[in-house]
């Protein structure tokens, strides 16, 4: 009856359209693309200049690039007690910005460079500053910045109202959809430009990438302390990678220290590292990264070179100083406390954005570094085939809230996230992406500031083709605001067939309805009979389970009037059913169309 009072209610709205004179079409309005006019100057550059600017005028969000010129040169321009070179920015407000030279060098060119992303409309001041090896100050040069191109929204933030999120500059809410592309496979620029393809088409917006020694670090066994002339190449392969992630308005979370390279038990890579003084480096040991004043003080020009050359892109959504810190010596609090306060202000001083910064661990973590101010994101990793605890809901909301109950109101990412910790390719199994699935709709509903963003991307989501997974949950929180809900109880009957996550704003509910039977573990079950029995080969496989029919679902109710709900496919997001639903005693019902898996539900309450 609902569903033929809703074909009627629409054919009737269609036969008084019909007999109602039409309103003038609307045409969109196209934004004219910003084209950069370059300004190159005809001044003296003796001993320093900005001999161009990438543009006379640019819209506010937008990066100017500078090209400085000297005569000077030097043994190692890495090095800012031999050349040190910056432009000091005055702003229309009066903020002086002073934004260090970063050296770069290709088959073609090589030169000095200044980034900077304007936060101001307004006529701007530029002026080139040598402090070494003599102090001298060029003339000034002006731009103007002018108003935020349509979609351009600036840095991400915490959010202003709910610190469990993120929001832009502009405020508008950012959940990050997406998963770890940590290193290239073949081509670091055809590699990265497929997946980053293969993710945005499905509506995914962020990814996890590491400068380590097989991608993107600046120093290794090829490389003297200090001096990156020979890793150059793999900083210009970062720039292309940051220009295709804003184009495809994808971001990153750029981790600037991996374990391995101080670990000795744990894919152990110290025996290589250059900071070793096995290696020549003022290292005896691991943890004296951390302490001895010229391992320090080396790593600090790097994160001058780092914050001077990455820190402009609106793209780069947090710094992450290690992956899996626990995995060495420096997870000594007493330690690395300390090394984190001391790196911190340093990468504050270079990078005038303030990028969100965060670390990670391969277990829960400790309270103490989490709730140091240095660190604005906590995050999570988890590994494991079995159902993972946040899954599941606890009294009084999700589990989350239970396991987090000792972190600060953070922001948290699921990290990284797999079925298995050790390798997992693409067979019959891991290609039904069960778990993967799981990941991506359980941390939405459990207040993570991400999806699961799955480890095993080069060996099982890309050969599997799993990127269309993400569209389903894209296209159903398109319109969303998660900042703005709370966690929901929904209780389900029959209790033993399905499991429901709930989120809650004043007007409306998300819920996520799943098989308990839909599990790796299950999964797991079904391929090893199926093998084992002949019923399947790997090449036919396949994870079936029979529908749910006649499953019931009960929720507080958003108000005392009509209820819409709309039912989603978790796959395509896109909806399947709808019927509309009256609260008694305060208590909403709601019955569940036949489902395989799960569903999704949105729930809006039309009238008060």
């Amino acid at each position: 009856p609902s569903m033929r009072r809703l074909l009627a209610a629409s054919l009737g709205a269609l036969l008084i359209a019909g007999c109602a004179i039409p309103p003038p079409p609307v045409r969109p309005v196209t934004p004219v693309p910003f084209v950069p006019q370059p300004v190159v100057r005809d001044v003296p550059c003796d001993p320093l200049c900005i001999r161009r600017l990438s543009s006379a005028e640019l819209p506010r969000w937008r990066m100017l690039e500078l090209d400085l010129e000297t005569p000077i040169q030097v043994a190692n321009p890495f090095d800012p007690q031999q050349i040190d070179l910056s432009v000091r920015f005055t702003a229309p407000s009066g903020q002086v910005i002073d934004v260090p030279a970063f050296f770069y060098r290709r088959a073609d060119a090589q030169g000095w460079k200044v980034r900077l992303t304007p936060t101001q409309e307004g006529t701007w001041h530029a002026q080139a500053v040598m402090r070494a090896p003599r102090a001298f100050e060029g003339d000034t040069v002006t731009f103007r910045v002018l108003p935020a191109q349509p979609g351009a929204r600036g840095f991400l933030r915490v959010h202003p109202q709910n610190p469990r999120y993120l929001a832009h500059d502009d405020g508008k809410t950012f959940f990050a959809i997406g998963l770890n592309l940590a290193w290239w496979r073949d081509d670091p620029i055809e590699d990265y430009r497929r997946w980053f393809d293969a993710l945005s088409a499905q509506g995914g917006n962020a990814v996890r990438i590491w400068m380590a020694p097989q991608s993107f670090s600046l120093e290794w066994r090829e490389t003297p302390l200090g001096d990156y002339t020979a890793r150059l190449e793999r900083a210009e392969y970062l720039d292309r990678v940051f220009e295709m992630a804003e184009a495809r308005g994808i971001y990153i979370v750029l981790v600037l220290l991996d374990y391995s390279q101080f670990s000795q038990s744990v894919y152990p890579l110290w025996h290589e590292n250059p900071y070793n003084a096995a290696n020549g480096g003022p290292c005896r040991r691991p943890r004296d990264f951390a302490t001895d004043p010229t391992a320090r003080a080396l790593f600090k020009r790097r994160l001058r070179y780092i914050a001077a050359r990455w820190a402009y892109s609106t793209h780069l959504l947090a710094w992450e100083w290690w992956n899996e810190v626990n995995f060495t010596e420096l997870v000594d609090a007493a330690v690395l406390k300390p090394w984190l306060e001391e790196m911190t202000a340093v990468l504050r001083a270079y990078d005038p954005y303030r990028h969100l910064t965060t670390i990670s661990y391969a277990v829960p973590g400790d309270p103490r570094i989490w709730a140091m101010p240095e660190i604005d994101l906590v995050q999570r990793h988890e590994y494991g085939p079995e159902e993972p605890a946040w899954f599941r809901p606890v009294a009084g909301g999700q589990a989350f809230f239970r396991h987090m109950r000792d972190i600060p109101a953070k922001p948290v990412l699921l990290g990284e996230f797999g079925a298995a910790f050790t390798y997992e390719q693409a067979d019959a199994l891991a290609r039904e992406g069960v778990h993967f699935h799981n990941g991506l709709w359980a941390a939405a509903f459990n207040g993570f500031a991400s999806t699961a963003m799955y480890w095993w991307w080069d060996t099982l989501v890309a050969p599997a083709n799993l990127w269309p997974r993400y569209r389903g949950l894209a296209r159903f929180l398109r319109d969303e605001d998660l900042a703005r809900f709370a966690p929901l109880p929904v209780s389900v009957a029959p209790a033993e067939a399905a499991i429901a996550l709930g989120l809650r704003a004043p007007d409306r509910a998300l819920i996520w309805l799943r098989d308990r039977r839909y599990r790796m573990d299950e999964a797991a079950y079904q391929y090893s009979v199926q093998i084992a029995t002949g019923q399947a080969s790997e090449a036919t496989f396949r994870f079936t389970l029979p529908a749910l029919t006649d499953v019931v679902l009960e929720m507080q109710a958003l108000g005392a009037g009509r209820h819409r709900v709309t039912w989603f496919d978790t796959r395509a997001g896109e909806p399947i059913a709808a019927d509309d639903a009256w609260p008694e005693a305060g208590r909403l019902r709601l019955r569940a169309p036949a489902f395989r898996h799960d569903l999704a539900a949105k729930v809006i309450l039309l009238t008060r």
